[in-house]
C-alpha cells in the first residue's frame, strides 16, 4: 500500500474525560453548578421592573457549566452534524444551530 493510501483523518474526540466514575463526578458537579446559575436567572428576572427574556447567551452559558472540563465544546454550538441512534428524528446540520436557537428563544419570549 502507497503512503497515500494509508492516509486518513479522524475528528478529535470532544470529551475530555474517559474515566466513568469521573466524568460522573464532573457531571454531577457541573449540574449543581447549572442549577445555581438557574436560580440566579430566576431571582434575577422576579424582580418587577424585569421582563423574562431568554437569550441564546444564557442558553450556551448554562451549555459551558454543564460540560465544563469534560467537553471542549462546552459552552458552544456544536460544530458539526450528528445522529440520534434509534431514532427517526434527523437533526439540523451545525450551521443552522444558531438560527434554530435564536427561533426557539423568539417564540418562548413571545408566548
Amino acid at each position: 500500500m502507497s503512503e497515500e493510501q494509508g492516509r486518513h483523518s479522524r475528528a478529535l474526540d470532544a470529551e475530555l474525560i474517559t474515566d466513568p466514575h469521573q466524568k460522573a463526578s464532573a457531571e454531577a458537579r457541573n449540574g449543581l453548578r447549572q442549577f445555581d446559575a438557574v436560580i440566579e436567572l430566576v431571582e434575577y428576572f422576579s424582580h418587577p421592573d424585569r421582563k423574562f427574556k431568554i437569550r441564546p447567551s444564557q442558553l450556551l452559558h448554562l451549555h459551558r457549566l454543564a460540560l465544563e472540563g469534560i467537553s471542549s465544546y462546552a459552552g458552544n454550538w456544536r460544530p458539526a452534524g450528528i445522529e440520534i441512534g434509534g431514532s427517526k428524528h434527523q437533526p439540523v446540520g451545525a450551521h443552522l444551530v444558531p438560527e434554530k436557537i435564536e427561533e426557539k428563544c423568539d417564540y418562548v419570549n413571545d408566548n
